[in-house]
């Protein structure tokens, strides 16, 4: 087959589902030098895909958004047909509306139907627009979590037979880390002095860091030695955020790191004490896994697909409650055997997520989309 994936929407520094899509492509060139690839990318994003197969043939296309959302519409189909594509894979969101063979596209989350506040004008009107069409238009849509799949069944009245469902992974790299050079550099590197509580992520609104800064707050008698980091670049409406920390009383107790590059995440998860991940709404929540393939226990949101991922390894919560947040915070800083117990689950739940799996799974798909 000749396979075709769109990659143009990764960018310069990805997050995210700009992680999902150079990983799985990364993996895909690993497990399968039968089949030929096609790969879009941009000057922008050309080297995170330096690395594949033989088997994989690149072309450049735009990079800036007005100009990239227009081609894969026009330019796009009739770049497929020329090259007589089997099977394309729009693993963000969205395929060509000109459907001119079997498409597989990606959905990683329903933000824009479920929480359209917490988006820009645009981009809530572009995806909202753009998401039923490319679905219809598609033969298998992909989902990252079964909560997912049922919000893409409900919302937009499609058959669940034709959704599959393929969870993100893990690198190799997220393990427990021992060395003590290792963790110094790191610690000295973004200036984490004493312990941490940890989150990782984009500062914006839907990751409820607001009430996890109150709710920090609410511990700092019981424990003062704790600082509490909020590690990643800021994401639109970031204001508030950092409003939350200047009135909290305790200002120098949180420290915002910007956007921490893959080779020092995981000394950074191995620098916690605790992983917190409140948000209000994820697709799969990749940090979450990432903190437990480190031995770091975790807290996250009894809501969407986090319960999934997490499973009887982390403390839930329900994240718009302050206080649940904050006693889950205590119990954990509070009791070293629990985070010992905690850390022993979740090694053994990360285990059962590998991009090798989600390469295998998503490759199958291909071959069943090709078949038809």
């Amino acid at each position: 087959m000749h396979i075709a994936i769109n990659c143009l929407a990764v960018p310069p520094r990805p997050y995210g589902g700009g992680n999902y899509i150079r990983r799985l492509v990364g993996h895909l060139s690993k497990i399968d030098t039968d089949n030929q690839y096609t790969v879009y990318v941009s000057s922008t994003n050309s080297h995170h895909f330096s690395e594949l197969g033989p088997n994989f043939n690149f072309v450049s296309s735009y990079s800036h958004r007005p100009l990239r959302i227009l081609w894969e519409q026009t330019g796009l189909p009739r770049d497929l047909s020329h090259r007589k594509i089997d099977v394309f894979h729009g693993p963000a969101f969205v395929s060509p509306w000109v459907k001119v063979c079997p498409q597989v596209t990606t959905i990683f989350d329903m933000t824009w139907f479920l929480f359209p506040e917490k988006h820009t004008f645009v981009k809530r009107h572009y995806f909202k627009t753009m998401i039923p069409r490319s679905v219809r238009q598609s033969d298998v849509i992909i989902a990252i979590s079964e909560s997912v799949k049922k919000d893409i069944v409900r919302i937009l009245d499609v058959p669940p037979e034709k959704v599959e469902v393929t969870y993100l992974g893990k690198e190799e790299s997220f393990k427990p880390v021992r060395s003590a050079e290792r963790l110094g550099r790191v610690r000295a590197k973004y200036g984490l002095t004493g312990k941490a509580v940890l989150f990782v992520g984009v500062v914006e609104p839907r990751k409820n860091l607001v009430r996890l800064i109150q709710a920090f707050t609410r511990l700092k008698a019981l424990h003062g030695d704790y600082r509490l980091v909020i590690a990643g670049g800021f994401g639109w409406d970031y204001k508030e955020v950092l409003k939350a920390a200047r009135e909290s009383g305790i200002r120098e107790r949180v420290l915002f790191t910007g956007f921490i590059p893959d080779e020092d995440l995981p000394e950074l998860y191995n620098a916690a004490e605790v992983f917190v991940y409140p948000s209000l709404y994820e697709g799969f929540g990749l940090p979450v896994l990432e903190a437990m393939a480190c031995g770091i226990p975790v807290i996250t949101s009894n809501v969407s697909s986090m319960p999934e991922v997490a499973g009887d390894a982390g403390i839930l919560v329900d994240p718009r409650s302050t206080a649940d947040l904050a006693q889950a915070l205590d119990r954990v800083l509070a009791d070293s055997t629990l985070r010992k117990q905690m850390r022993e689950k979740g090694l053994e739940r990360s285990r059962l997520f590998s991009w090798e799996k989600t390469a295998r799974q998503t490759l199958e798909i291909y071959r069943q989309v090709g078949r038809v």
